[in-house]
């Protein structure tokens, strides 16, 4: 049987699961909210970097539990659970942007002193469970900046590979941030590797009353190391070998019908080295 693939069908595969109406369970409640604007570069050789968007959300609880997520890829699936449940067909176009950080963190889950990563590599869920880690920061003497409208000081730490930058005020004493980092005297506001490769500015903070949820599903359980090693080694082209292997016939061409004969590796830039 003879097919032809649009190269873009490949980066569309996930859409089928984020279309399921998902299964959750509420792990806590959260008192704070912090959006922060996110940005991050996936081809690391282009420069100057090629920028892709993300609205990323913290939701900290008082018992500790804190979620940081991807609001960005939170509305997007809603929209296309929408289009599932009416009966229509799945019409990306119609959707927001998904967001550059598909993965979702916690914090303190699913027990005191453990964290939680759940990421998706095409059409394999995972999750990364680890022991919580606080990294070793050095706080910049004299530095000041106003976020949000509170005052904030520098701190910086090297932690998992790269060289961090913090902005935090400790008008609010949470020792929170986003992804991973944490352990300041105040909740982080800002925050940049020093490459800016990855950069998180608070744009919003509310009190809120909201369910932290945790969507229940089968997920392969692997370390960070093992996850690095699944992205670095997919091949696109390894599913139309398969097929093809298997009798079938595959024809790739762009979204202008021009025939591809090899697709491209996409490239990962890991937030942790």
């Amino acid at each position: 049987m003879k097919q032809t693939i649009l190269a873009i069908a490949f980066a569309v595969l996930p859409i089928a699961l984020a279309a399921q109406t998902p299964d959750t369970l509420t792990i806590g409640k959260a008192q704070y909210r912090i959006t922060y604007q996110a940005k991050a570069v996936k081809d690391t050789t282009r420069v100057p970097y090629n920028y892709h968007d993300d609205e990323m959300r913290l939701d900290i609880a008082a018992d500790g539990i804190s979620k940081f997520y991807s609001r960005s890829k939170e509305l997007r699936d809603s929209v296309l659970r929408l289009q599932i449940q009416s009966g229509y067909m799945i019409d990306v176009s119609k959707a927001p942007k998904a967001g550059i950080l598909a993965w979702t963190f916690y914090r303190n889950y699913p027990e005191r002193g453990k964290t939680l990563m759940l990421d998706q590599m095409m059409m394999t869920s995972c999750q990364m469970e680890e022991k919580a880690e606080v990294p070793e920061w050095t706080l910049v003497p004299d530095s000041a900046k106003e976020i949000l409208g509170y005052p904030c000081q520098l701190a910086t730490t090297q932690y998992k590979g790269r060289e961090w930058n913090a902005w935090y005020t400790e008008d609010i004493p949470l020792d929170c941030g986003p992804w991973k980092l944490c352990g300041l005297p105040g909740l982080i506001l800002s925050a940049y590797d020093s490459q800016r490769q990855f950069v998180f500015e608070g744009v919003g903070l509310e009190q809120v009353s909201a369910p932290i949820t945790f969507v229940k599903g089968q997920r392969e359980k692997m370390s960070m190391k093992d996850f690095r090693k699944l992205q670095n080694s997919y091949d696109p082209n390894d599913a139309i070998r398969q097929h093809i292997a298997g009798g079938g016939e595959v024809i790739v061409r762009d979204a202008n019908g021009n025939k591809i004969e090899r697709l491209k590796k996409p490239k990962f830039n890991h937030i942790e080295r």
